[in-house]
């Protein structure tokens, strides 16, 4: 392989990995878009009982189309001829694949099942992105619920300032 492709190789790779990891989002909370600008009620509740689950990934074109160029590019690297040309196909054809799956598994997060008995006496479950603290039994929480059922608990601070 010449350096050329070899260059070429590693710069769609460096590329694709960079656009599958993302933008950092510092340490900010960060809600749907649906959230925004609509009003939410708020109930309390506590804990009663937590487990770990996985949100299952998604994957977009960008998976698809990153490892379908990367799987190309590393593919016309190998034979010459017809034999170079059937590899890049090849190579694009399992890049696509693998760049889609790669995605899924890149974007799937840790979250907590939250079952809740709210102060009326009905009971919740709310899954949410596992983040520090985490919740366990007996916490006391705050349950926001918009419009559309999207909701999500905080812990709740019962040290509300008298006015």
């Amino acid at each position: 392989m010449d350096n050329g492709k070899k260059l070429t190789t590693a710069m769609l790779c460096a590329l694709f990995a960079a656009l599958l990891a993302g933008c950092a989002t510092g340490s900010y909370e960060t809600v749907p878009n649906s959230a925004a600008s609509t009003t939410q009620s708020l109930d309390q509740g506590t804990v009663v009982a937590t487990r770990t689950v996985k949100i299952e990934g998604q994957s977009s074109n960008l998976g698809l189309y990153g490892g379908g160029i990367v799987g190309s590019a590393v593919g016309s690297t190998i034979g010459r001829g017809d034999g170079s040309v059937l590899a890049s196909a090849g190579g694009a054809v399992a890049g696509a694949v693998v760049g889609k799956k790669m995605e899924k598994a890149l974007s799937a997060k840790l979250a907590q099942e939250l079952t809740i008995e709210m102060d009326d006496g009905s009971t919740v479950v709310v899954v949410q992105e596992l983040k520090d603290p985490s919740f366990k039994s007996g916490d006391r929480v705050s349950v926001l619920e918009a419009r559309g059922g999207y909701a999500r608990v905080r812990h709740e601070d019962f040290e509300i300032s008298q006015y």
